[in-house]
């Protein structure tokens, strides 16, 4: 079978390897559709960050949509030729955070692509917990959008959003793109974007922002603050991943309110903690997702998202490296979410 392989920095190859096949309590997928995540961009772009050395060369992926080709021993809740798609975490459901339900804090946890083979192949394998039925109101295109908008309600959880409250949202990529939906479906009245790209903040307006603060437009906590009434927001949703943003994001909280940090930093952030010692702000991480993967499909099946408008374009995945990630890297204004299309 075909398979996206990266073998280091700005070194993806299109090539032949095995077809997987599945362990116990696994699938194997005939993979549809799989996403470009911000993760893989990373990785291409200047990696390597979370792929071992002893896992290269490795197939990347880990947003998909697809169809169950083969059923691992055990597995009795899928069929063969179910509509599929998932999310990407392996976890030990033995460590203490697993047996409380947190598997997303799994002290054992791997990653689909990332530690394991992934879905940028005509076939990959993942455990069947990490896999969720489509129904026929999902299309594949919406299917493949499952795991990063997962990660992103998961961190609108992790804020704690309620009916009526504020919500800011730093970083204008797919994940802040899906907060900003997340937080709509949540009740938020208010929803402000800080964002750096004007085709993206533009974006966001149509997706239902009430307003995009650019960082080249002044400070951009004044600017919150002259539109809440000096307040500030309820929760804060960082999603960027760099030094300066946790900071950013913890001030454009109103005293008591909760600033959220979703961002994977590649440097180390830093924080004034006297801007939450004397606000009783609080800071908390937001990772990947627990079951909010199901969440997301029962909210794309209902239409309360509708995250059509991310796809920026779908390319067969042989042209991914060129069409797909040197697209996200050169032209961050007119690409969001690239899907490729596997044959």
């Amino acid at each position: 079978m075909k398979a996206l392989r990266w073998y280091g920095r700005k070194d993806l190859r299109y090539e032949d390897v095995p077809e997987p096949s599945p362990g116990p309590g696994q699938l194997k997928i005939k993979v549809t559709l799989a996403g470009i995540c911000g993760t893989d961009l990373k990785e291409y772009a200047t990696g390597p960050h979370m792929i071992p050395p002893d896992r290269v060369p490795l197939t990347l992926g880990h947003e998909f949509a697809g169809t169950v080709d083969t059923l691992g021993k055990g597995v009795t809740d899928f069929n063969v030729g179910d509509r599929v798609s998932g999310v990407g975490y392996y976890y030990c459901g033995e460590c203490y955070v697993c047996k409380e339900g947190r598997y997303n804090l799994c002290v054992n946890q791997g990653f689909t692509g990332l530690t394991t083979d992934g879905c940028m192949a005509e076939f990959f394998v993942l455990p069947a917990y990490a896999c969720y039925k489509l129904p026929d109101t999902v299309s594949d295109e919406y299917g493949a959008l499952v795991e990063p908008l997962a990660v992103s309600l998961h961190a609108v959880r992790q804020g704690k959003v309620q009916p009526g409250d504020t919500v800011a949202i730093v970083g204008d990529g797919a994940i802040g793109l899906g907060a900003l939906l997340a937080a709509r479906a949540a009740g938020a009245s208010e929803v402000y974007l800080v964002a750096k790209h004007k085709g993206r903040g533009g974006l966001a307006e149509k997706l239902g922002a009430t307003a995009v603060i650019y960082l080249d437009e002044g400070n951009p906590v004044q600017k919150l603050m002259e539109l809440t009434g000096g307040i500030g927001v309820n929760a804060a949703i960082e999603c960027v991943g760099y030094p300066d943003t946790p900071q950013l994001t913890v001030e454009l909280t109103r005293r008591g309110g909760i600033a959220v940090i979703t961002g994977v930093f590649e440097k180390p952030g830093t924080i004034d903690f006297s801007t939450i010692l004397f606000t009783e702000r609080m800071l908390v991480g937001s990772s990947i997702y627990i079951h909010e993967g199901r969440t997301v499909i029962d909210l794309l099946a209902d239409g309360r998202i509708d995250p059509g408008s991310l796809i920026t374009s779908i390319v067969p995945l042989k042209d991914a490296a060129e069409l797909g990630f040197e697209q996200l890297v050169q032209n961050k204004e007119a690409n969001i979410k690239v899907l490729l299309s596997v044959p």
